[in-house]
């Protein structure tokens, strides 16, 4: 009985461990993803009199790619939102790009209703192209 025991331990050893050890090879040896990440993109223009979006909403729960490029010959600054809203939560975010330079700011939209875009540099507060609204839809 002993005897048997053993044999069948002794079968089953050599039928399972190569089979583990291709598992772990195949799984080691390639990478396993789930789906990417999938974001909105909304790119972002400023010029010397104006900021303008490719798209000025997105739905609640995005996450959104703001890929913003100042094409204009002086500095200009991108904020949009507020650093406190509700509880004290950050929404939003401000950046100051030189001319000719592009950042990218991903934000993730976590409640509705509009939110305000503008330049707070000091000689683009008075230009009426250099503001507008975001609206998390």
């Amino acid at each position: 009985m002993k005897s048997r025991l053993f044999s069948l331990a002794a079968v089953l050893a050599v039928t399972l461990i190569p089979a583990a050890h291709a598992t772990v090879r195949a799984t080691s040896g390639t990478p396993q993803t789930t789906a990417p990440d999938v974001f909105v993109n909304v790119r972002v223009t400023i010029t010397d009199a104006r900021i303008s979006l490719d798209r000025r909403s997105a739905s609640r729960g995005d996450e959104v790619r703001f890929v913003i490029r100042n094409i204009g010959t002086k500095p200009h600054n991108f904020t949009l939102g507020s650093a406190k809203r509700g509880t004290g939560v950050q929404t939003g975010f401000s950046t100051t790009l030189k001319p000719k330079e592009q950042k990218i700011t991903l934000l993730y939209l976590d409640y509705r209703g509009p939110i305000t875009y503008r330049s707070t540099i000091k000689s683009d507060l008075r230009k009426p192209g250099m503001s507008g609204v975001f609206r998390i839809l």
